[in-house]
């Protein structure tokens, strides 16, 4: 299976890993089409090991993400726990769905999403006060809406093998976390996605041990030092260009699952 090409792979993972650890995320968006696209690797085994790959390069984010002061663990978990539920639910909906119609749905939703966070930008531009470093109590209907971004992230996760990283950054963002914190706090919250993934498809018997090995050293390398290059960015600075990047890569994602 495996030819003189795939050595370039610990490198794509190293590049991916810096990439989503800076902006939030676990590369399972980018693990796929590299692997199908570069390196002839199946569809199915793609899934499969970009589930795989992401545990190490969100375990990585997390952990440097923390020593930084970018995590929010408790609300962490919340979206945690939906994700876990959301990524078993996303496996059996992957059985049950066409896959073509389900990816226009998830483009939708994916659109949908952009309404409450488009709102929460315009209310941060109001008051900037609002958005202070200072651990996020959630109470109530807060901890439903965020529990329900969770399991819509782990729906991605479970059906496509994505990270599932846009609902908890527009969950996050939208419940008024700072930039760099919803950074570190979805970077953590897709490790239970990842598990779960993990545990889901090993059963189906679709992982390929050597093929994550070498995707996942080079992308934990590169997931280490994203939140040590963020450090080195002003927050205000941050704060201004993360919302309108983080809202252009969800709409192009929305219009690529609506046109595939």
């Amino acid at each position: 299976m495996f030819d003189f090409n795939f050595i370039f792979i610990p490198l794509f993972g190293f590049l991916i890993g810096l990439f989503v650890s800076t902006l939030g995320g676990g590369g399972g968006g980018l693990y796929v089409p590299v692997l199908t696209l570069i390196f002839g690797v199946t569809p199915q085994v793609a899934v499969a090991t970009s589930l795989a790959s992401v545990l190490p390069t969100t375990a990585a984010g997390a952990l440097s993400h923390r020593r930084e002061g970018n995590v929010n663990i408790r609300t962490g978990l919340i979206l945690g726990i939906g994700g876990i539920l959301g990524t078993v639910i996303g496996a059996y909906i992957a059985n049950m769905i066409p896959p073509i119609l389900l990816k226009k749905l998830l483009g939708a939703f994916m659109l949908i999403m952009l309404i409450p966070t488009v709102r929460s930008l315009l209310k941060r531009h109001k008051n900037k006060n609002e958005v202070k470093k200072e651990p996020l109590k959630l109470t109530g209907p807060k901890k439903i809406i965020a529990s329900l971004f969770g399991v819509a992230s782990g729906i991605l996760a479970g059906v496509f093998g994505l990270s599932g990283t846009p609902p908890v950054t527009a969950g996050l963002y939208i419940l008024g976390l700072p930039a760099m914190m919803v950074v570190g706090t979805t970077v953590f919250v897709l490790i239970f996605n990842s598990i779960t993934g993990i545990g889901t498809y090993l059963l189906l018997g679709r992982l390929e041990i050597p093929l994550i090995l070498l995707l996942g050293s080079g992308s934990v390398v590169g997931a280490f030092l994203g939140p040590k290059l963020l450090r080195k960015i002003n927050p205000g600075t941050f704060e201004k260009i993360y919302g309108p990047l983080t809202m252009s890569i969800m709409f192009i994602s929305g219009i690529a699952l609506l046109l595939a």
